[in-house]
């Protein structure tokens, strides 16, 4: 089976992308848990062009079954599109399939508890995995023996050796040993740069300990550029990481739930790091301040602010008003003097399917399938090159803006929490990250950081 796709985006420019053999649509990559940009209806069509055999449905096909499908994409956006751009091709390779999409939004993680609640049909939902383990789990259908099949896509070998294993392990983690959705649009969260700045000043290693990641912003600072950048969104993230580092996340997360735990000396260790960069005017004066979408914005089109931590979504934030030539760069947070973890620990996630356990056998079928053949097919390596995420088919060809954030996250064996561990507390989490805010803006001290956020 070969298919072949033609996207034009406004200005008639046109990626096309095959369908080649082995484990997934491995094509030739373009640059294209937890969001996307929004794409106009107006700015994308989508023309399908397929070939006799994608035309025509599979020999002996016994797939069958409605599909009532909830999403946490929004409708316009990239990843719905590639969605309903897959649902569609599969509901052609078979005719007794039919798939339903209802297009919530981020907000589809709360819908569709309720409306599970109250005995609406949904068979299948997706959102971010940490999202489906916390709010969903019960509602869940146990999808490990489907890992082991072959499928057609799959090219003769079972589905779990063609997909990322860390992505899998992450479910298995989450779910007690076993499978209870299937990962697709993995991301991650490590350090952006700008990377023509770092070769304009003669940075040509990223930094990996802390005294490495000073000298390289005192460089960029003396060329005239702002080394460091946050917003409201990603308010834990400076000093969390530099304290995950330090001691661990599960550590972080008990000091984030019990304020008796913040005489902890290494929570001040963490904020005088911090304060430091901010006396030596390393971070962008309007930090505190920021918002979300515009600190993103304003980070590719000024381009003079050189690092970000953010996610691996950022590049397709950004993609419509990042300047062509933006070079863009990434590695991981830095190691830290005396830290428990270095460059194999960070924070990575997925956006994930799930089957509602209540569903028949040959809708559970039907939905499994479609779940691989979105993930091994050439609709994965669409979500790449469309939406500039990161694909979950080993064959698949990452985009450009992402290569290095690949070498990072292919590095990792530990987990962070995205946020890090001192947004996991609901009792703390407002308290903690108003203090962090005021911290980067140069508004309070470390002692008063401590003095601050423990005051919950």
């Amino acid at each position: 089976m070969k298919i072949r796709k033609l996207f034009s985006v406004s200005t008639a420019v046109v990626v096309t992308v095959s369908l080649l053999a082995g484990c997934g649509g491995g094509a030739s990559g373009s640059d294209s848990g937890t969001t996307a940009a929004a794409v106009k209806e107006e700015s994308t069509t989508v023309e399908v062009s397929q070939t006799d055999s994608g035309d025509s449905a599979s020999e002996g096909d016994e797939l069958s079954g409605t599909i009532e499908y909830w999403s946490s994409w929004g409708e316009t956006e990239s990843q719905a599109k590639v969605l309903q751009e897959a649902a569609d091709a599969f509901m052609k390779l078979h005719p007794d399939v039919k798939i339903n999409f209802t297009f919530n939004g981020r907000d589809n993680r709360y819908l569709v508890q309720s409306a599970l609640e109250t005995g609406t049909q949904i068979d299948v939902m997706d959102a971010n995995i940490d999202n489906i383990q916390s709010l969903w789990t019960d509602h869940l259908l146990d999808l490990s023996d489907y890992m082991d099949k072959a499928y057609d896509t799959t090219d003769g070998k079972p589905y779990k050796e063609c997909v990322m294993p860390s992505m899998l392990e992450l479910t298995k983690s989450l779910f007690d040993g076993k499978i209870k959705c299937i990962p697709y649009i993995p991301q991650s969260v490590l350090i952006f740069c700008n990377k023509g700045i770092f070769e304009e000043v003669g940075i040509t290693e990223y930094p990996k300990t802390w005294d490495q990641f000073k000298d390289a912003c005192a460089k960029i600072k003396a060329a005239g550029y702002i080394p460091l950048t946050s917003d409201e969104q990603r308010k834990f993230t400076w000093v969390g990481y530099y304290l995950d580092r330090l001691v661990g996340d599960e550590r972080v997360r008990e000091i984030a739930a019990d304020s008796s735990q913040w005489d902890d000396p290494n929570i001040l260790v963490a904020a005088k790091a911090i304060e430091e960069l901010v006396s030596l005017g390393y971070f962008d004066p309007n930090v505190a301040s920021n918002l979300n979408q515009a600190a993103e914005q304003d980070f590719v089109i000024n381009g003079n602010i050189a690092m970000f931590l953010n996610g691996t979504w950022l590049p397709n934030e950004t993609s419509e008003s990042t300047p062509e030539g933006f070079k863009w760069g990434a590695f991981a947070y830095p190691e830290v003097e005396n830290g428990i973890n270095g460059a194999e620990a960070g924070a990575y996630s997925t956006y994930a399917i799930a089957v509602n356990k209540d569903v028949s056998e040959e809708v559970a079928d039907a939905a499994v399938a479609f779940a691989v053949y979105l993930t091994t097919s050439e609709y994965d390596q669409m979500f790449s090159d469309v939406a500039k995420s990161i694909p979950m088919s080993l064959d698949a060809t990452w985009p450009d803006s992402l290569l290095e954030a690949r070498e990072v996250i292919n590095n990792y064996t530990e987990r962070f929490t995205s946020q890090t561990g001192l947004s996991t507390s609901t009792n703390s989490s407002t308290i903690i990250g108003d203090a962090c805010l005021k911290l980067y803006g140069g508004e309070i001290t470390a002692e008063q950081f401590v003095e601050q956020a423990s005051d919950f």
